[in-house]
């Protein structure tokens, strides 16, 4: 468990109220971020803030933020609204020979995934292929001979899928870049509670989202580019923020995108998310990104160690390479999950069902006690 964890875990009042383990849905905010959020309202709303100056430097120190994070440079970095605002960036920026247009993903992939490929389908950019797969998980020597048999040239994954398979990523990124396919990586059930190193890990191009593990206002997000990949994607997005213009000659029109990260996004961001993300991700680097995975792992043991195996099986991967923040179980009757969820709803214990299996994902703030009483209401159902 966390050193000091009596302190982590009074920053979030609710524990006081009732178990919480679907941080893989949303999370409510820290009571360290919620004061700089108040210092912001406060001043804004009491004395003369220039909200531009304002948005312009907290975009930089977010910047920043996310690049120390994820081991790469500021400018490496692209803010946008969410993760899949993200993936969009890359589909409807991407220039692919119409002869050479396919792109993959696996069929149990979450939407904000499929999508925005789907869209690009449609509008005749590209060919979409879904790859088999079962709650997230294909063998990779699967995944490497459908993307060399069909000639994939973009192929989309998720880090950690929404039902909790922990991908091998290193291992992709390296294929695909010796057959020059294009790798994107969603990272929202990953980022800042499973170590992410987007140079070790041969990542160019990865997209996220704050409103659940980051535990942050919804509306925000960030998407890692390579320098590499920036020269590959045009941007599809055009506005005053992404130009390098003069701002004492706003007339002067000129089409003259940045060359960081910048030149895709949109132009005033989203500044309470702003402000509350980057709290959250200096919190969580002052912790230790490896130590909350760690802290998360402990509190499943603990409630698998705990639960009826009569009545309920685990369905997730539980080796050390796959094993993720989220767990999936069922109960043995897999019709009455629903009834199961419905039952601990009742004891002010959530968790949540998806794609019919219960789902588990603790964060920092769970405590042997939080899995404890999961254990206890799901085995007296």
């Amino acid at each position: 468990m966390l050193s000091n964890h009596n302190e982590i875990r009074a920053q979030f009042p609710f524990t006081e109220k009732f178990v919480y383990f679907d941080a893989a849905h949303y999370t409510p905010y820290p009571q360290r971020s919620v004061k700089k959020l108040n210092e912001f309202i406060t001043d804004f709303t009491t004395d003369f803030l220039n909200l531009s100056l304002k948005n312009m430097r907290l975009s930089q120190e977010f910047r920043s933020t996310c690049g120390k994070l994820l081991n790469c440079e500021a400018d490496d970095i692209i803010i946008t609204s969410n993760t899949t605002h993200g993936i969009n960036i890359f589909a409807n920026g991407i220039q692919l020979d119409p002869k050479d247009n396919n792109v993959a993903m696996l069929d149990s992939e979450f939407p904000a995934v499929v999508y925005p490929w789907l869209n690009q389908e449609k509008l005749g950019r590209v060919n979409v292929m879904l790859i088999p797969s079962d709650k997230g998980y294909a063998n990779e020597a699967l995944i490497k001979r459908t993307l060399m048999d069909f000639n994939i040239r973009v192929f989309t994954i998720s880090l950690v899928q929404f039902l909790g398979y922990r991908h091998s990523i290193r291992s992709i990124a390296e294929f695909c870049k010796k057959r020059n396919i294009y790798l994107i990586v969603d990272a929202i059930q990953a980022t800042g509670v499973c170590p992410i190193d987007v140079q070790e890990m041969g990542i160019d191009y990865l997209s996220t989202g704050n409103q659940k593990w980051l535990m942050s206002p919804a509306g925000l997000g960030f998407t890692y580019i390579s320098k590499s990949y920036r020269e590959l994607i045009m941007p599809s997005y055009a506005g005053t923020m992404n130009m390098n213009f003069n701002f004492d000659n706003f007339l002067d029109y000129k089409l003259n995108f940045k060359t960081s990260g910048e030149a895709y996004e949109n132009s005033t961001p989203n500044t309470l998310a702003l402000i509350g993300t980057d709290e959250v991700l200096k919190y969580f680097m002052e912790l230790g990104v490896k130590n909350i995975f760690d802290h998360i792992i402990d509190i499943q043991d603990k409630f698998i160690e705990l639960l009826d195996k009569t009545k309920f099986r685990i369905e997730s991967d539980l080796s050390a390479e796959h094993r993720s923040n989220i767990l999936i179980f069922s109960h043995v009757d897999i019709t009455k999950n629903k009834e199961v969820q419905k039952m601990l709803e009742e004891k002010n214990i959530h968790i949540a069902v998806r794609e019919g299996y219960l789902r588990v994902s603790p964060h920092i703030y769970n405590n042997y006690s939080d899995a404890e009483q999961l254990a206890e209401g799901l085995n007296s159902f």
